[in-house]
């Protein structure tokens, strides 16, 4: 029994050595047939998911983005107090471009290189609540906290941090009020993102010599960021109810990121024909979001009185962007 033992160790020792280069990141997986010829058909067909410092740094990256959830960069200078909710997503792509179909075929090309440099992050909601301070001073705080699932994707995430903004120029609007241009605001703050994403991955069968491989494997996501934004940001009201806000800024981001692999699979040996199973399990350490991230934003609004209607949208010159939509009271 020792002798069994031993030999199971030293053989996934030796699976590490040759499997792994890099230490943070290493995958070991085994097969019921327990042939040379079944663990290279499995080298070919999922070592290639093993080095992933692009995809961790893609899901990282994601996480600070959709940090601003329930932003009230749209609708700084208000009187009294702002409260505001919101959803928000962020994404990671290696380019951008109007094409759609180019970000359909994402996960193919994930399913072919092994690695690619994307990412997503969706906090499901944030409540911020603002307040004005004398010398034309805005203190607001949020917290947002949910799980959930869509399609093959499961999002657990924790935003909370605040902001403050001072008003450089004070709102400015003719008598009649028709056009309301809301100023210029400057605002810093702190974030702090928390986002665990799994994703169920499903790729085509593979073939290796006479192998058969039908991967099936769980890619989990953790990233925990720290952002410190500077922004400036205007907005201009048109007709009493249509909001339109603009700005720019940079967002410096430190943080953690990790990946995890779990999976099972089959491998058919065509040849014979027999079936059997593999497991899966590894890991890929990363270095957390890209530390300097400059943006600029923009995005349409209605104003209903009180209540208002945000969806921000921002783009950062690394390629990635994040979306939203808020709505909330401001008086």
């Amino acid at each position: 029994m020792k002798k069994i033992l031993y030999r199971g160790i030293l053989s996934a020792a030796l699976l590490v050595a040759l499997a792994a280069h890099k230490a943070n990141a290493w995958i070991i997986f085994n097969s019921s047939f327990g042939t040379p010829a079944s663990q290279q058909a499995l080298n070919d067909a999922l070592l290639k998911y093993q080095h992933q410092a692009k995809l961790v740094k893609g899901f990282a990256n994601a996480s600070a983005y959709s940090s601003h959830t329930a932003t009230q960069r749209g609708f700084q200078g208000y009187d009294k107090f702002a409260i505001t909710l919101g959803t928000m997503a962020g994404a990671q792509v290696p380019a951008t471009t109007s094409n759609l179909s180019y970000y359909k075929h994402l996960a193919d090309k994930l399913n072919k290189q092994g690695d690619v440099y994307v990412g997503l992050a969706w906090n499901a909601w944030a409540l911020n609540v603002g307040v004005k301070l004398p010398a034309d001073l805005y203190l607001s705080g949020k917290f947002g906290k949910l799980k959930y699932s869509y399609q093959e994707y499961d999002f657990d995430g924790t935003n909370t941090g605040f902001m403050i903004n001072y008003q450089v120029i004070k709102p400015v609007s003719p008598p009649v009020k028709i056009i309301l241009w809301r100023g210029i605001s400057i605002g810093t703050g702190f974030l702090w993102q928390y986002n665990k994403t799994a994703y169920n991955y499903k790729a085509g069968s593979i073939t290796s010599g006479p192998f058969l491989i039908k991967p099936n494997m769980k890619i989990f996501s953790r990233s925990e960021s720290y952002v410190i934004p500077v922004e400036v940001s205007t907005a201009l009201r048109l007709f009493w109810f249509l909001n339109l806000h603009a700005g720019g800024g940079i967002d410096f981001a430190l943080g953690s990121s990790r990946l995890n692999y779990s999976g099972t699979g089959l491998v058919i040996n065509t040849a014979g024909p027999s079936i059997g199973l593999y497991t899966l399990y590894g890991r890929q350490g990363g270095t957390g979001p890209t530390n300097f991230l400059p943006k600029i934003f923009c995005g349409p609004g209605l104003s209903l009185g009180p209540v208002i209607i945000d969806i921000p949208f921002t783009y950062y010159f690394n390629d990635g962007f994040n979306v939203g939509v808020t709505v909330g009271v401001v008086w």
